[in-house]
């Protein structure tokens, strides 16, 4: 399959206003997909503003069984694109809104739709479902979830897979590591760490030799879109990753050098948070086996593109 065959393709995306969301869902209208969007009334759609003519907006919140059934009737999607979550941000502490949103909000959409003879369901895990590991994490390690948030996002992958194998659905789930790019939330590292350098403010970090596997989004969401227009991958559980893992500290140095604004940094300036380790990298050896998948962007390749996207658009950071 290509991925021009999403034309006409009726596709729904729960998170259409999110980071990861937002990015898939203008590659899709790119595609001139029939786009249609579960936003929650909350939800402030800042990443859809100029585009929302082009995608059909339904205004449901996952935790309500019967608008996610009446919804699902009228579209009858063909391929469908969860990405909706809550508490992947250190804001969103509500342990009860973790347990709506991501178990009990996965398990309506699921269920809504188990009469449907869909194409595919891609659901989005996380790789903190893997907990921390002092190897490449792959799919079939044991998951050992170090916050709420991650027990959530590795619960619903697992309804994810009963449901897909006991009712033969194509559901497959995919497991992002530290993505960036267009459209991501202001407080995290590598936004941040631009929108500094770019306004000439000082930079704060974590001592230590804290690292990530990050992953430009445009990578990321040609994995969703490989994903989608496959009907084979049920019960799967695959990686989205570089495959390599950074220092914080050296990734910060590598922005500022790109940028070309002189930034005080401030080592040290941030305490350790819980999640911080000295090890993280993706084992993605399935996704190139099973989509055909790879990073098409290096991390500076990534940093040039998202650096030159937040010049154009600061003004959406202040």
């Amino acid at each position: 399959m290509k991925l021009s065959d999403y034309k006409n393709k009726k596709v729904l995306v729960t998170g259409g206003g999110g980071f990861l969301g937002a990015n898939l869902v203008r590659e899709l209208i790119n595609y001139q997909t029939k786009v249609n969007l579960f936003l929650r009334s909350s939800t402030k759609p800042w990443r859809l503003s100029d585009i929302f003519n082009k995608v059909k907006v339904y205004e449901v919140d996952l935790e309500n069984k019967n608008k996610v059934e009446e919804a699902i009737k009228k579209i009858k999607p063909q391929i469908i694109f969860h990405l909706a979550a809550y508490g992947c941000y250190p804001f969103q502490t509500d342990t009860n809104q973790i347990i709506k949103t991501n178990i009990q909000g996965t398990v309506n959409l699921l269920k809504a739709l188990n009469n449907l003879d869909y194409q595919s369901f891609v659901n989005t895990g996380t790789s903190s479902e893997y907990g921390y590991k002092n190897k490449p994490m792959k799919e079939t390690d044991l998951l050992e979830p170090a916050s709420f948030y991650a027990v959530s996002k590795a619960t619903a992958t697992h309804f994810c897979q009963v449901f897909s194998k006991g009712f033969n659905k194509p559901i497959v789930t995919l497991r992002p590591f530290s993505v960036y790019g267009d459209w991501e939330e202001p407080s995290r590292f590598i936004s941040t760490i631009i929108t500094s350098c770019l306004k000439k403010k000082a930079i704060k970090l974590v001592p230590g030799k804290q690292v990530r596997d990050f992953l430009y989004t445009k990578d990321l969401t040609k994995a969703f879109l490989l994903a989608g227009l496959r009907n084979n991958l049920g019960g799967e559980i695959i990686n989205i990753g570089s495959g390599k893992q950074y220092l914080i500290k050296e990734t910060a140095e590598k922005i500022i050098q790109l940028v070309g604004n002189k930034v005080k940094v401030e080592i040290g300036a941030y305490k350790p948070r819980k999640w911080d380790t000295d090890f993280w990298i993706s084992d993605i050896n399935k996704a190139k086996k099973l989509l055909n998948w790879k990073t098409e962007y290096s991390l500076e390749q990534g940093l040039k593109e998202s650096i030159s996207w937040y010049k154009n658009n600061l003004d959406l950071y202040f």
